[in-house]
C-alpha cells in the first residue's frame, strides 16, 4: 500500500453525537486530520496560482458582497456553463503532481474517510466534488449559507504559522443566531461568534442547512501572502434532496425573488 494521508485512528475515536448535536449547526475544527508527513506534501506541491481563475465582484444570490477569491476546480467547474468553457480555474487528476493524484484517489476510494462521513452527515449516499480556493489581501467571504443541495463541506486549510500570522484573519467564522431577516446580514447581525483556525494542519467539517451561516473577514495579509485551502463537498444525488434542504432551497428562492438579484454561486 502506498502512502496514507489520513489519520484514521482520529476519525474512528471522534464522536459523531458530539458533531451531530453541536449549535449552531454542526461542525468541527479538526486538528491532524492529514497526518504530518501528509500535510507537508501536499502543502509543498500546492497548485500554482496561475492554473486558478479569478473571481473578482461576481454577483450573489442577495446582494452579499462577492466572495473574490482565486479558484480552481477538480475535472469539471461548476462556474462553467459546459466543458467547452473550462480552460484556466479546473485542472484535471492527470495534471495534479504526483501527491495529489495520490490524495484525491484516496479521498474517492478510502472507506475509511467516506463511512467518516456517512456517520456525521447521517446519510447513505452522496456526490462529491473539489476545489482549491485561495484568498489574497482583501479577500473576503461575507455570511452565508451553502445552497440547498449541499450536504456539508470538509475545508483542508494549507498555511502554517510559519507563513501566516493570526492577526492577518482568515479564520472561518461560525455565525448563531441571526438578529435580522434579511439574507445579506453583515457579521454583527450574529449573536454568536466562533472561529476555526486555519494553520498547522487544520480542517474545518461542517454540515449544511438554514443555520449554517458563516464567513470569512475581510483578509489583511500583506502582499505575496495567501489563505490556501481545499474543499471536499458533498452533495445530495440527483433526485434525493430531503425535506429539509428543499425548506432551505423554497426560502431562499423566496428571497431571490423578492431582491431580484442575479443567481450566483
Amino acid at each position: 500500500m502506498g502512502r496514507t494521508f489520513i489519520d484514521y485512528a482520529l476519525l474512528e475515536s471522534f464522536p459523531a453525537d458530539s458533531f451531530i448535536s453541536k449549535k449552531p449547526f454542526p461542525w468541527h475544527d479538526f486538528h491532524r486530520v492529514l497526518t504530518p508527513e501528509g500535510f507537508a506534501a501536499l502543502s509543498e506541491s500546492f497548485p500554482p496560482l496561475d492554473l486558478f481563475e479569478q473571481h473578482s465582484g461576481m454577483e450573489r444570490v442577495y446582494g452579499q458582497r462577492p466572495h473574490n477569491r482565486y479558484y480552481l476546480a477538480y475535472e469539471q467547474s461548476v462556474y462553467a456553463r459546459n466543458r467547452a468553457d473550462e480552460g484556466q480555474g479546473t485542472i484535471r487528476h492527470a495534471e495534479l503532481p504526483a501527491v495529489w493524484q495520490a490524495f484525491m484517489d484516496e479521498l474517492a476510494t478510502s472507506e475509511g474517510y467516506l463511512n467518516f462521513i456517512k456517520r456525521l452527515f447521517q446519510v447513505s449516499e452522496f456526490a462529491v466534488r473539489y476545489a482549491w480556493h485561495v484568498g489574497v489581501t482583501n479577500s473576503e467571504v461575507s455570511p452565508h449559507v451553502d445552497g440547498a443541495p449541499k450536504i456539508g463541506t470538509h475545508i483542508f486549510y494549507f498555511n502554517t504559522s510559519a507563513d501566516w500570522k493570526p492577526e492577518w484573519g482568515g479564520a472561518t467564522l461560525v455565525l448563531g443566531g441571526k438578529r435580522t431577516p434579511a439574507m445579506n446580514p453583515d457579521f454583527d447581525a450574529f449573536v454568536s461568534v466562533e472561529a476555526a483556525q486555519i494553520v498547522d494542519n487544520r480542517s474545518f467539517l461542517f454540515r449544511n442547512g438554514e443555520h449554517s451561516w458563516h464567513g470569512v473577514k475581510a483578509l489583511t495579509c500583506p502582499a505575496g501572502s495567501s489563505r490556501r485551502l481545499f474543499n471536499v463537498i458533498f452533495e445530495f444525488p440527483a433526485g434525493t434532496q430531503p425535506r429539509a434542504a428543499s425548506r432551505l432551497n423554497a426560502i431562499k428562492k423566496l428571497f431571490r425573488r423578492r431582491d431580484a438579484a442575479p443567481a450566483g454561486m
